[in-house]
């Protein structure tokens, strides 16, 4: 049964507008996911283990057994196991999509039987609305006679007997992939969730790329740092990795530390501390190992004197097992700040999927994680909702816990992740914006549309606190999109994030097509990557929580593609970002330094390309007066492309 809106309106206070969304539902039987956890339990349904080897390399191939033993509720003739796997985007390797049972000398041949002799049925199932993020499942219903306490079913993923290479491993690391068990004891058709599901794990491959990366502005004489790890060629740590990294620099004005020699310790990854400079200029630092890669930093930048402000690196939009990514949310964290070498970080779950017990926890992990002067991580969530609706946006504060307000989209009262609560949510963005009006103080919350699954709709705007747009993540470069809100005059900043869901903040990896067979077979032996989708850039006086977030909600920030490229764009005297008066002609100045010879750099004039050049090297810098002048509202903005198709583009700055 349904509640009626007024009845709603009563129990939800801020959800007055509901167009396009389904009010939550009294059925559900059990309000969390631990009580039908504890149900499951109390029933005995049983337990599930792998057997055998549990730890495999990325983008290899395994064999995977899983045992079910029946527990004391025993199984009847018509119940069965759901065996759900994460949502992971394209690859859906373990879902049903490439799991097979017609030819046994294939790839992702799948065997299943039950200790008894008695009969299984398998069926691949999509359950997105029911079970999401736990979509992809694969059914083994008992069709024979029912099974006994102590009894067993046997699942071999990728069963190697006959000759099959076994199943495919998907691209990223995890160090618990979950295959979520949901048993159905009783033959009546409810599918209970194990509080213990078996896990595997899944490591990094050989190394293939150094990744160098440094702050970019340096004062001369200042000691920082200089990070290196190793990238198996699928955007994950290289864990085993054990050579020796050089760095150099062509220049007599460097200092840099001795060689390192990897340990296991490092896991792939070492920070070169006490490096500095002698004399401002512009430098970049090769990393040799002793195997024969190379890899060079970003542009360092260093000033003779302290700069004002600093371009700090950050990625605000990431997701872990929480909502529909992988990985906890401390590794998430961990992988920002040891592997991607980012100054902040924030991350990001789906707030319709993270249960409250979750919550506490990403609020703690935020807080553990943070630390001033070093690593900043912000405290966030995604409020998802259909575009009609106001589409997907990113909530953002500089406190240590704000309230969770979830959309309803895809409500399901028999999903157990799903919040069946009477707390208040947000049914509408302009409830959401009500919502967090009544903790704004100070400026200490923003919001981000993203373009994603469910784009931000620039129907409705909040200027106090949408002050960003994401213009860059792993699903596409959005500049098309992003111009529908400038267009309408809405005073966004740009910013870009990964949108990540492998556990890789700062490091986003978007994966191209999958190759189809000519019998209409997927394969997923991974098509070519693009490593390093988004990255934010602020400029800021210091590396703390309020600094950054201040650069943010003032619209000091420009968005890259992944690469460190540095820019700096002002109009008028103003920097990006700005609202400024200016009579007559209109002066901007830019200077920026890419990681590859640009190819063209631009200015744009409200939606209109005004300037357009080719630096003919890696660096630039130029002034462009603008003689017709600035009519009410126009906005200025910078973009520019490198050789190798890597982007920035500046927040605009409006003038008059």
């Amino acid at each position: 049964m349904r509640i009626p809106v007024t009845a709603l309106a009563c129990l939800l206070p801020l959800a007055g507008s509901l167009s396009g969304q389904q009010p939550y539902e009294t059925g559900a039987r059990y309000p969390t996911e631990k009580d039908a956890e504890a149900r499951a339990a109390e029933l005995g349904v049983g337990r599930a283990e792998f057997e055998g080897p549990v730890t495999a390399t990325v983008g290899g191939y395994g064999e995977f057994r899983l045992r079910f033993t029946v527990g004391e509720a025993g199984m009847a003739t018509g119940g069965g196991l759901r065996i759900a796997t994460q949502h992971d985007f394209e690859w859906d390797m373990w879902g049903g999509v490439r799991l097979q049972e017609s030819d046994p000398g294939r790839a992702n041949f799948l065997t299943y039987s039950t200790s008894t002799g008695s009969a299984l049925r398998w069926t691949p199932l999509r359950l997105t609305l029911e079970y999401f993020p736990w979509q992809r499942v694969n059914e083994f219903i008992l069709e024979g006679e029912g099974l006994r306490p102590g009894d067993t079913v046997d699942i071999v993923f990728g069963d190697r007997g006959s000759g099959s290479p076994g199943v495919e491993i998907q691209p990223m690391d995890e160090t618990a992939f979950e295959q979520r068990v949901f048993v159905d004891a009783l033959g009546d058709g409810e599918f209970l969730p194990l509080a213990e599901s078996p896990r595997l794990e899944f490591q990094g491959g050989a190394a293939r790329e150094l990744v160098v990366t440094a702050p970019t502005d340096w004062e001369v004489g200042e000691r920082r740092w200089v990070n290196v790890w190793l990238d198996d060629g699928l955007g994950n740590p290289a864990t085993g990795y054990r050579a020796t990294v050089t760095l150099t620099v062509d220049a007599d004005a460097a200092k840099v530390p001795r060689p390192h020699v990897f340990r296991e310790a490092d896991r792939g990854a070492h920070r070169f501390e006490g490096v500095s400079f002698s004399r401002q200029g512009r430098y970049r630092i090769l990393a040799r190992d002793s195997e024969g890669r190379e890899g060079r930093s970003n542009p360092i930048l260093v000033h003779d004197r302290p700069p004002e402000l600093r371009i700090l690196w950050g990625d605000l939009h990431t997701h872990t097992r929480y909502s529909d990514g992988r990985g906890t949310p401390a590794e998430m964290f961990e992988f920002g700040r040891r592997y991607a070498a980012l100054d902040f970080c924030a991350i990001s779950d789906h707030a319709y999927i993270t249960t409250d017990e979750m919550w506490e926890e990403i609020q703690e992990t935020t807080r553990r994680h943070h630390r001033p002067g070093e690593y900043v991580t912000f405290l966030g969530y995604e409020w998802s909702g259909p575009r009609e609706v106001g589409g997907d946006h990113n909530v953002y504060t500089t406190a240590d816990e704000m309230p969770l307000f979830r959309s309803f989209l895809q409500y399901n009262y028999r999903n157990f992740r799903q919040y069946h609560g009477a707390e208040r949510q947000a049914g509408h963005v302009e409830d959401l914006f009500r919502a967090l009006a009544e903790n704004f103080r100070d400026e200490n919350l923003l919001t981000i549309p993203h373009y994603g699954g469910r784009p931000g709709n620039p129907e409705w705007h909040n200027e106090r606190l949408q002050r960003g747009i994401e213009i860059f993540s792993d699903h596409r470069r959005s500049e098309d999109w992003v111009s529908t809100f400038l267009e309408r005059g809405h005073r966004v900043g740009v910013v870009a994030s990964t949108d990540n869901h492998s556990g890789n903040a700062g490091y986003g990896v978007r994966r191209r097509d999958v190759t189809r067979g000519r019998d209409g077979t997927l394969f997923s032996r991974f098509s070519p990557a693009e490593r390093g989708t988004a990255l934010l850039a602020v400029h800021a006086g210091e590396l703390t929580r309020e600094s950054v977030f201040q650069g943010i909600y003032h619209r000091r920030t420009y968005a890259t593609t992944g690469e460190r490229i540095a820019v700096t764009f002002e109009v008028a005297g103003a920097p990006m970002g700005s609202e400024v008066r200016a009579d007559g002609p209109v002066t901007m100045s830019a200077a920026v330094a890419g990681t590859d010879r640009i190819r063209r750099i631009r200015v744009v004039k409200s939606g209109r390309v005004l300037y357009s050049a080719d630096p003919m090297g890696d660096e630039a810098a130029f002034e462009f007066v603008d003689p017709d002048g600035a009519p009410e509202g126009a906005y200025y903005y910078l973009d520019l492309v490198q050789e190798d198709g890597e982007k920035a583009v500046s927040s605009p700055v409006w003038v008059n």
